[in-house]
């Protein structure tokens, strides 16, 4: 394995030489296109600039970019861009009570809710159902319809002096059209070479108006994409939990329609069982359920629909009237196995780990909306730029639940005998009367008053000294709204659901100026006062940009930020979820329960909020250079690095049992390790990004252009309480350390070519964390590296009339094989991380059509 992943990467930097060798070769053999160029308001300032010129790292996609990487859906999008994260749990698994269904956006090894997601440079509602913990905690991307969008904007330095105090990692910002005129049409049909996952896409875009000449433009746009499951069993590596014929081990549940044995004093399984077992089905002492077999997806089905109007009014020759409404809704169907529990049955010990098989699949129907409507005006008055908006967003989810139990009732059943829980032949009628539909409504809001005024104060030597200042007032809001059952554990077949109904108020201030020091250098400020009430915090940015030389400049930033707990981390209730203890999570978690070093126990680990949680607090620096060669060849490399202390988390299942944290549930069937939420951790990481791009107008074969993007991690860390070690993420279980994109396309008359090449690094496949005094053991299992190779051709040599066609994955690569996946249902237990799909290759083909 360690000779393969050496192959692999040396096969890997060996490309990445040569792909930066055809940049480089490409940059020396013709000019690069000169556009005009406006001044315009970047992502990371207030001040209005030439695209690019800035001192902070701004990664900016442009509508032809987006159209080039054929992405129907912005999580896929952002998937193709090595600076942003990759954990996609919500597109894959359907048996998350709040993240099924859901996207968002990581960076730089933080969670979700450390980057600030805006839409035209507002803020957007978070998910309305997330875990207590703070997971999911952010912007459901998903929501987002792609057909909107101009451009994105990634700022890679943190924002929290000028958007707030949660832009910890950077910021994402999608920016959509504006005056805009005409109408175009853009279907698609998209399916894998294994008949699944089939994609239909329209989106449609229309615009009337010359703000101009009519004085006013209004745009709309529509986007509708629907997408069939990929089911694992359709999937080699996941068509089984059996995971033996891959080298891992046999993960199929204890919770088995035959019923084992449980010792209620212990946990420990008795080797007996209440129902009949397959001879196929024994494995380990215990009769095994084979949840991979049949109806969970490795890859969700979709149902989205995405509108957007903006309207811009021209009040006067310098004021005009905006107003923005977007709204997206999704629905989504998601299918489970019976109900797994433990059952109290009047035989044998008393208590079994079952799965009731008549009462049929547990169901969960999803139905998701979001809506954000924002109206302003904005204009100049003298030397003076100013706008002022008000709006609000709202997410709103309902989840349905079918084929679940009240757990007292259901219990007094089993336990009288009423009901075998291991056999299809109970009074369907009796076994009807037992079933609960639980309901979970949540809706989460953000109300918020923005104004800015920016100009020049003065002239100086190196050019006007620009300012901007600006006032922020906004409320948030959660009302997350479990069945009163779930809330109180009584659901059998399901989790505790913590429930949340809470608000807050806050205001900030924000100044920024740009001074140009002399004219090759100019320094960026930037100071934000930010009051939530109970807690205030001044949050500074100095930055610098220095122009060495024509093509070269030099720049660099530092920032402080803060992040205040999540409305539910702060306010809501426990929540449970189920953990299994055994062997692979540490001998001596078996010993503390009295059990033997060996064993393999299903157990629920208890999460829950904390009123007295303080704000987590951050530094950034980034440090880097943008370049040109020969006036060809464009370039960036950004060193960055976040430091972050009060990090809020959870202790993990093994910090939780040395500290005794772990007790038997009220009705001693199971036990409960309890994590709850602390200000007791720190987060380092630094890494390095490259961004390498060229074009040459003319050669035989018509233009051609490539670009290779980088992103590589050489620390990230973590230390859990001013007494523990460093504990090192990086190089672990979902926490490659390097990612990377190449490109190449050709140009020809009417005629495009596009080939893109998408490269994760391996890992060290253990989610143990590895410390200075505990380093990661010889032997340890390496995930290799993963790839995939797109290649696109599109044709528009007809009048308004463009073709796309492309194969995804063109070599039908599979995700590689993960054991830590396989052995823990705190992840999706398909074999690989949730890093990449098992889609496969995926054949498509759109149509655009655009009247003038």
């Amino acid at each position: 394995m360690k000779t393969e992943f050496r192959l692999r990467t040396v096969a890997f930097a060996v490309a990445n030489v040569f792909g930066t060798a055809i940049i480089f070769a490409l940059g020396s053999s013709g000019a690069l296109a000169q556009e005009k160029v406006e001044r315009v308001e970047i992502t990371g300032s207030l001040i209005k600039r030439i695209q690019g010129e800035g001192p902070a790292p701004v990664e900016t996609y442009t509508r032809q970019d987006i159209e080039r990487t054929k992405a129907t859906n912005v999580n896929e999008l952002l998937r193709a861009i090595p600076s942003i994260d990759i954990y996609d749990q919500g597109e894959l698994a359907s048996n998350s009570p709040a993240g099924s269904g859901t996207a968002i956006v990581r960076m730089r090894g933080l969670a979700d809710s450390n980057v600030l997601v805006l839409l035209n440079g507002r803020r957007l509602p978070i998910n309305a159902l997330y875990d207590s913990s703070g997971a999911g905690a952010a912007v459901d991307i998903n929501m987002i319809p792609i057909a909107a969008i101009e451009r994105i904007e990634i700022l890679k330095d943190g924002g929290s002096a000028i958007y707030g105090a949660d832009a910890v990692a950077g910021v994402v910002n999608f920016i959509t059209k504006k005056d805009y005129r005409g109408f175009e049409v853009n279907v698609g049909y998209g399916t894998s070479s294994r008949s699944d996952g089939t994609e239909k896409t329209v989106n449609l875009a229309g615009g009337f108006g010359d703000l101009n000449k009519d004085g006013y433009n209004v745009m709309l746009t529509f986007n509708d994409f629907q997408r069939d499951p990929i089911l694992r069993k359709d999937r080699d590596i996941s068509k089984s939990v059996d995971f033996r014929p891959l080298g891992g081990r046999d993960s199929r549940s204890s919770f088995s329609p035959a019923g084992n044995f449980v010792d209620p004093d212990t946990g420990a399984f008795t080797g007996g069982f209440l129902g009949s077992c397959p001879p196929e089905n024994l494995s380990g002492g215990r009769c095994r359920y084979d949840f991979n077999a049949s109806l969970l997806t490795a890859y969700n089905g979709a149902d989205r629909q995405g509108a957007m109007a903006v309207g811009t009014l021209k009040i006067s020759p310098n004021i005009r009237g905006f107003a923005e409404v977007f709204y997206g809704q999704a629905k989504d169907h998601f299918d489970a196995h019976p109900v797994p529990d433990y059952f109290t049955v009047s035989s044998g010990t008393g208590l079994i780990a079952g799965r009731f098989m008549q009462g049929g699949p547990r169901i969960t129907d999803r139905e998701s909306t979001t809506d954000n409507v924002v109206v302003g005006l904005e204009g100049n008055t003298g030397k003076y730029d100013w706008k002022v908006a008000v709006g609000q967003g709202r997410s709103k989810v309902t989840n349905r639940d079918q084929n679940y139990y009240n757990q007292t009732l259901w219990t007094a059943a089993t336990e009288s005998g009423a009901i075998n829980p291991t056999v299809n032949t109970n009074d369907t009628a009796f076994v009807e009367s037992l079933k609960v539909r639980p309901l979970r409504i949540g809706e989460s809001k953000v109300q918020h008053i923005d104004a800015q005024v920016s100009g020049d104060l003065m002239q100086m030597a190196g050019g006007p000294l620009a300012y901007a200042v600006g006032a922020s007032f906004w409320k948030e809001s959660l009302v997350d709204t479990p069945d009163p059952l779930t809330q109180a554990g009584l659901v059998a077949g399901s989790i505790a659901q913590a429930g949340a109904n809470a608000s807050r108020n806050a205001n900030a201030i924000f100044g920024e100026v740009n001074i140009p020091v002399i004219k090759n250098l100019e320094v960026q400020a930037a100071l934000r006062y930010d009051d939530y009430r109970t807690v205030t915090k001044t949050s500074p940015k100095v930055a610098a940009r220095w122009q060495v030389l024509p093509a070269l400049a030099l720049r660099a930033s530092y920032t402080e930020s803060f992040r205040m707990p999540a409305l539910k981390q702060l306010f809501g209730a426990q929540e449970q979820g189920a953990v299994n203890i055994n062997n692979d999570t540490g001998a001596e978690n078996c010993q503390k329960l009295g059990l033997p070093a060996t064993c393999d126990i299903s157990a629920f680990q208890v999460n829950g909020s904390n009123a007295d949680l303080k704000p987590e607090k951050g530094k950034t620096w980034n440090i880097g250079a943008a370049f040109e060669v020969g006036s060809l060849l464009f370039g960036t490399v950004d060193f960055w690095r976040i430091e972050k202390s009060d990090t809020i988390d959870s202790p993990s299942i093994d910090q939780a049992m040395a500290q005794g944290l772990f007790a038997r549930d009220a009705g001693n069937t199971r036990w409960l390790v309890f994590t709850n939420l602390q200000n007791f951790a720190k987060f380092e990481s630094e890494g390095v990004d490259i961004n390498l791009r060229a074009r040459i107008a003319k050669t035989p074969v018509g233009t051609l252009s490539a670009h290779n993007l980088t992103t590589r991690y050489s620390t990230a860390r973590r230390r859990n309480g001013s007494g523990a070690e460093w504990e090192t993420l990086n190089d672990t279980y979902r926490y490659p350390k390097m990612r990377n994109t190449f490109g190449l396309e050709l140009e020809n008359g009417p005629w495009t070519g596009t080939m893109a090449w998408r490269w994760v690094d391996g890992f060290y496949d253990t989610d143990v964390l590895p410390t200075a005094t505990k380093p990661i053991p010889d032997g340890t299992r390496r995930v290799s590296s993963y790839d995939e190779v797109d290649l696109f051709v599109s044709y528009a040599g007809f009048r308004n009339f463009k073709l796309d066609f492309g194969i995804k994955n063109l070599l039908d690569s599979m995700p590689p094989f993960s054991q830590q996946n396989a052995s823990s249902n705190a992840y999706t237990q398909m074999g690989f991380a949730e890093l990449y799909t098992s889609r496969g290759r995926f054949y498509f083909l759109n149509a655009k059509y655009t009247f003038k």
